[in-house]
């Protein structure tokens, strides 16, 4: 019976160092994923920025471009109404 219990009892502690071990490896493999996420998140955010900066570049541009639009449809109505008062003359 003692050896019996021996055995289990040896049996018990491989199973739990086995149980430690998978633990471990379990908490690296974690630790790694998240660094790996840190970075990819670090990234995309850096990404992000770009994109937000180049789209407010580009709102600026255009909002530029449709003043200019305004602007310069302004003049060629006005030029429009000379040329046809001279035409109308």
């Amino acid at each position: 019976m003692d050896e019996k219990k021996q055995r289990r009892m040896i049996s018990n502690r491989e199973s739990a160092r086995r149980s430690r071990w998978r633990k471990k490896r379990h908490l690296e493999n974690l630790t790694e994923e998240l660094n790996q996420l840190k970075e990819e998140n670090r990234e995309l955010k850096n990404r992000l920025s770009w994109v937000l900066n180049k789209s407010h570049v580009v709102l600026r541009e255009n909002e530029r471009l449709t003043s200019e639009f305004v602007a310069l449809w302004g003049r060629l109505s006005e030029l429009n109404q000379i040329s046809a008062a001279m035409q109308s003359q």
